[in-house]
């Protein structure tokens, strides 16, 4: 799996940070960013890819040119 960019991060219940990232494959996925001090999960590892389960839906920003409607 290879990050093309990074859309947005938020913190989970348990104190840890997720990111959400875009890949070259236009998968979305989410990656423990960094662990919490208080986080008991086990599954929680940086760097590490969480599952579904925790997934926030996120919009994937479409290019400038589409967003925008041609002036007169």
């Amino acid at each position: 799996m290879r990050i093309l960019r990074g859309l947005s991060s938020r913190f989970l219940a348990c104190g840890c940070l997720a990111g959400v990232y875009e890949t070259y494959d236009s998968h979305t996925v989410v990656i423990l960013d960094a662990k919490g001090a208080d986080c008991a999960d086990s599954a929680h590892e940086q760097g590490k890819q969480l599952p579904d389960a925790v997934r926030a839906p996120v919009a994937v920003p479409r290019s400038r040119s589409s967003q925008h409607p041609a002036k007169p």
